[in-house]
Parts: C-alpha cells; sequence; structure tokens
C-alpha cells in the first residue's frame, strides 16, 4: 500500500508540472476545441502505457542506457516540438476562424500528435526510469503493469480537466481577446522546452 501511494503522489507532482504535454493539450484546446484536446488527451494516456510496457519488460533501461538511440529520442522530440512550437508561433488565423475549420484535425489526428508527444517526451521517459527501476520495489510484472494503467488513466483525467477549463464558457468569455496572445506563449513555451533539451547536449 505504501508503495502504491508512492506511486500516486509522484506521478500527480510529474503530471501536474508544466511540460510538453501539458503545453500541448492547452494548444489543442485554444486552437481546435475540447473535442480534439480530449482526444489529444487519449494519446497522452496512452502513451503513458507504451512507456509502462517498455520500462516492465526492461526495454526502457536498454533505451536510455544506449547514448545512440537516447541522443536521437532527444533530436526526434526536440524537432516535434519545435514544429508544434512554430506552427502555434506562425498561425495567423482567429481563434473563431481555427474553431470554425476544426474539422480538418480529425480524432485521430489529435490523438496521434498526443501519442507522439508523449512517447517523444524525454521528461516522461526518464521518469519511468526512476519510478520503475529505483521506486517500485515490486518483482510482479502484473502489479507494475496495473501501476501503468493507473498512470495512464489518471494522465487523461488530469489533461481532459485541463482541456475542460481552457475551453469552458467562462474561460472563453474572460480572456477570448487574449486567445491569440495565449496561443503564441503556448508555441514559445514548446520552442523554449525542446531548445532545453537540445542544449542539454552540450552543455
Amino acid at each position: 500500500m505504501t508503495e502504491f501511494f508512492t506511486v500516486v503522489i509522484l506521478h500527480m507532482f510529474a503530471v501536474m508540472s508544466p511540460g510538453p504535454d501539458f503545453f500541448l493539450v492547452s494548444r489543442q484546446s485554444i486552437r481546435y476545441g475540447r473535442t480534439i484536446a480530449l482526444w489529444t488527451a487519449g494519446g497522452i494516456g496512452t502513451g503513458i502505457l507504451f512507456h509502462s510496457g517498455l520500462a516492465v519488460t526492461g526495454m526502457l533501461i536498454i533505451l536510455a542506457s544506449n547514448d545512440f538511440y537516447f541522443l536521437l529520442l532527444k533530436f526526434i522530440c526536440a524537432f516535434y516540438l519545435v514544429y508544434l512550437g512554430l506552427t502555434s508561433l506562425l498561425n495567423v488565423s482567429s481563434f473563431d476562424e481555427d474553431i470554425n475549420n476544426k474539422d480538418k484535425w480529425s480524432r485521430a489526428g489529435g490523438f496521434t500528435v498526443g501519442l507522439i508527444t508523449n512517447i517523444t517526451n524525454i521528461k516522461a521517459l526518464l521518469f519511468f526510469i526512476s519510478l520503475f527501476g529505483v521506486v517500485l520495489s515490486s518483482s510482479n510484472n502484473f502489479s507494475l503493469m496495473l501501476y501503468g494503467l493507473y498512470m495512464a488513466v489518471m494522465t487523461f483525467v488530469w489533461f481532459a480537466f485541463v482541456s475542460y477549463i481552457f475551453t469552458s464558457n467562462f474561460f472563453i468569455e474572460k480572456f477570448l481577446k487574449f486567445f491569440g496572445l495565449f496561443e503564441k506563449f503556448l508555441g514559445l513555451a514548446l520552442v523554449i522546452i525542446a531548445l532545453k533539451i537540445l542544449l542539454s547536449e552540450f552543455i
């Protein structure tokens, strides 16, 4: 039971701290509305299952211990975040235009961008290495997968809540005129995170 509460607390701090997943869901909410943001949250939650599976099988440790693969993953993550960030920074359409044209983003597209962002999220990878390799003492793979399932579900719940806040009538009514600035801020945050990932290899 103590181990479970440790997982709950560590995961809560990890998932609620600002990072690529948070900024992505916020961006999706502002640009495409609640439905697409919820599917993006679903993709992020599925990414947690992916990380859990790699951790349970030991593949995560192998991946992280190989300098070439770890560096490759960092570059993929960084360039993907730069792409998402620049898309927001260079977007010239208004909030109303984005919402009216949100059908151009399918639910599968929202899910896929969430999945890719989480799978390539270095922060998530390092979290699972620490959690499964150091904190958890259970040798029962079934129990470890249950932990992974719990974290996947709660990750989805958290980001679904984030999407609800950013698409609530209260938020839209109060901050609609600032949505353009919000999107630019979120795009800039994604680019800064990407640069930090890249610079960590050279500093």
